[in-house]
């Protein structure tokens, strides 16, 4: 009998091993624009580690300093420059191991980071892969800043799972995640 089979993998720090927010800002802006925009950026930092301020806000914050006012088609082609060049280079071998065993068995496969999609897809649509991710606002072709959907962390995740499929109709669920924003999600693994 043949089972319905669901894998969902976080991005950051499981398929690919380092923060690729964090990557693709060095490879956007460059090392010095980044460290200094980290150094600016660092109250808020903190002020999230100490639960004051929530992650949503300071990511916006965050893509605020980077990426406010840039035309999203710039951002895009940047985007794809990064896909096709950066991530093949840093997946982690044990979970892509994983990542290609799904693909050979057609199982439904999902990444649902944090991260923001544009530079993750256009990798994943290579293998048919969609993803579920912080979408960005863009009014008249710009980065405004801000988020349209709420960060893709934690209990959210998993909002954001249930709000495209059924997770009843799957007999088997696996889940890769590595990160305390994974926790809700590795709850759906059955096996």
């Amino acid at each position: 009998m043949k089972t319905d089979t669901l894998a969902l993998f976080d991005f950051d720090k499981t398929l690919y091993k380092k923060d690729s927010l964090l990557e693709f800002t060095k490879f956007s802006k460059g090392n010095l624009n980044f460290y200094f925009g980290m150094f600016y950026l660092s109250p808020y930092l903190i002020l999230m580690k100490l639960g004051i301020l929530s992650n949503k806000n300071v990511k916006q914050r965050y893509i605020q300093y980077f990426f406010k006012n840039t035309n999203y088609d710039f951002f895009k082609s940047i985007a794809i420059d990064f896909a096709v060049n950066k991530i093949e280079k840093h997946l982690s071998p044990e979970i892509y191991k994983e990542f290609q065993k799904h693909l050979k068995e057609n199982h439904q496969i999902f990444i649902v980071t944090a991260s923001i999609p544009e530079w993750i897809e256009p990798w994943s649509q290579k293998f048919g892969i969609k993803v579920i991710g912080s979408n960005l606002e863009i009014i008249t072709n710009k980065i405004t800043g801000k988020l349209v959907t709420e960060n893709c962390f934690g209990k959210e995740k998993v909002n954001r799972i249930n709000a495209i499929m059924d997770l009843e109709k799957f007999d088997a669920i696996y889940v890769y995640g590595s990160g305390k924003g994974d926790r809700e999600m590795l709850q759906l693994s059955k096996k």
